[in-house]
């Protein structure tokens, strides 16, 4: 029969279940915070963090995560672009007067790499640019679906499955109008240059002499062989695949996902359209003026030679005699067809101000004192090269004057969302600072990585 508990022991019982309790409790308290814990620098580095907003400019934005992968592309890049000249340099010989070719830039951009917050501020730029971009383009009404989206991809990468382009006719300039009259009155005529006579001695024509049939019998006709001809690999959808795939591969090592990259080229697709809107009035022709002068260097012989012009003394002789300008002195001072933009300021208001056959009086510039004549003026074409130039500068211009009118919110923290990956590798690292320092002997071999697929620069 079982003894009653006395009170003692009762009292000391309860005393043990409430300490259990309190245990149990601040065990379970402890979990719960440290789970807590868990799940809030779960949801903040997964969640909160990459949400956080960098850049804020009226209903567009950019992310922690956005920034965060542009700049990992921008990095990715430097390290493409460093490893392809360090190839370029083996390619070509990797002596110590071939790599000085390529010092500075390897050097700026290793540099570079160890900076991350210069590379940073950089993209910081880039990405405001982005959001006046999306703002302005939503305002026209400029779209890309996925379908347009997944063209340019596969352009990008040289797939074509509706056929090459054919590449479009282009124009060259040929600023040479036929010569008016008054035009002809200030230029001396040209001699005419005659194509050179045929020679009547034949001599050095090829001959074909004649083979006896005995010597053909004994040569004998060689019979033909058949020369293998090497057929190009068709470029096909799957081939095309397998080569992204191998993009999307490599830039995954470098924390860059797919998604960043169908934005990159959304975005320079979307800028090329507003490009082409913006510019829609930048024409291919542009006021010319064709002229000629004569250089020296001081005030007082400029008006000698002014006052010599006036007297009616021939413009390309004196050019001859006092300018100062080897190029064309003994061309009568010509300077051939200019626009704006292409010759010192002073200069050109100097010269598009005349009318043709004028000449003005000295002009200063840093170079000496000019007397210039107008030849020509008239609106010509200028080259595609010039063309989209001038197109890029418009559309430049265009863009300052959209950044003052979009001031951006910056996140003042955005330094801390800053990647430093990717890195460039050790050994290449090493292999850059051996070649900038002095030693008998180079390496002799560059770290060999093959160079891995891009996406070419839109």
């Amino acid at each position: 029969m079982p003894q009653p508990h006395n009170k003692k022991f009762l009292a000391q019982k309860e005393k043990e279940d409430r300490q259990k309790k309190i245990v149990i409790i601040a065990t379970i308290t402890v979990l719960v915070i440290v789970f807590g814990l868990i799940v809030y620098g779960m949801v903040d580095r997964y969640v909160l963090k990459p949400h956080t907003t960098i850049i804020q400019i009226e209903n567009q934005s950019v992310d922690a995560n956005q920034f965060d992968q542009q700049i990992r592309w921008q990095r990715r890049n430097m390290i493409e672009d460093i490893k392809q000249s360090l190839m370029y340099f083996q390619q070509l010989g990797g002596s110590p007067e071939i790599f000085a070719y390529f010092e500075q830039q390897l050097t700026q951009e290793v540099t570079q790499l160890q900076q991350p917050l210069l590379i940073g501020q950089t993209v910081l730029q880039g990405l405001t640019d982005e959001l006046i971009i999306r703002i302005e383009a939503e305002k026209m009404g400029i779209t890309v679906d996925d379908a347009q989206l997944d063209r340019e991809i596969e352009e990008a990468f040289g797939y074509f499955p509706n056929g090459t382009p054919t590449p479009l006719p282009t124009t060259e300039t040929k600023p040479t109008a036929t010569l008016t009259s008054l035009q002809k009155t200030i230029l001396p005529p040209t001699a005419t240059i005659e194509e050179p006579a045929a020679e009547e001695n034949q001599d050095l024509a090829p001959t074909n002499t004649p083979i006896t049939q005995a010597a053909e019998e004994q040569q004998g006709t060689p019979d033909p062989t058949a020369t293998p001809l090497l057929v190009p690999t068709e470029y096909t959808e799957d081939l095309y695949k397998e080569n992204f795939q191998t993009f999307l591969n490599d830039i995954k090592s470098a924390g860059i996902t797919e998604d960043t990259i169908r934005e990159i080229v959304r975005m320079s697709v979307i800028q090329q359209k507003l490009l082409d809107l913006v510019t829609v009035d930048v024409k291919q022709t542009q006021e010319h003026v064709w002229a000629r002068h004569i250089l020296v260097e001081d005030q007082e012989t400029a008006l000698e030679v002014a006052n010599k012009l006036a007297n009616g003394e021939d413009f390309a002789a004196l050019a001859a005699e006092y300018s100062i300008d080897d190029v064309n002195k003994d061309n009568g001072g010509d300077l051939g067809w200019f626009r704006r933009g292409e010759m010192i300021a002073a200069f050109e208001d100097a010269a598009f101000a005349l009318q043709i056959g004028e000449i003005s009086d000295p002009v200063q510039t840093d170079f000496g004192w000019h007397i210039i004549q107008s030849l020509g003026k008239d609106d010509l074409l200028i080259d595609p090269t010039s063309f989209q130039q001038l197109r890029s500068q418009t559309f430049s211009d265009w863009m300052t004057e959209k950044r003052l009118e979009y001031p951006p919110e910056i996140n003042q923290d955005w330094v801390k969302f800053v990647p430093t990956e990717p890195v460039l590798p050790q050994d290449y690292v090493s292999y850059i600072q051996s070649l900038t320092q002095p030693q008998p002997q180079l390496p002799a071999e560059v770290p060999q990585e093959q160079p891995t697929a891009e996406v070419p620069q839109q």
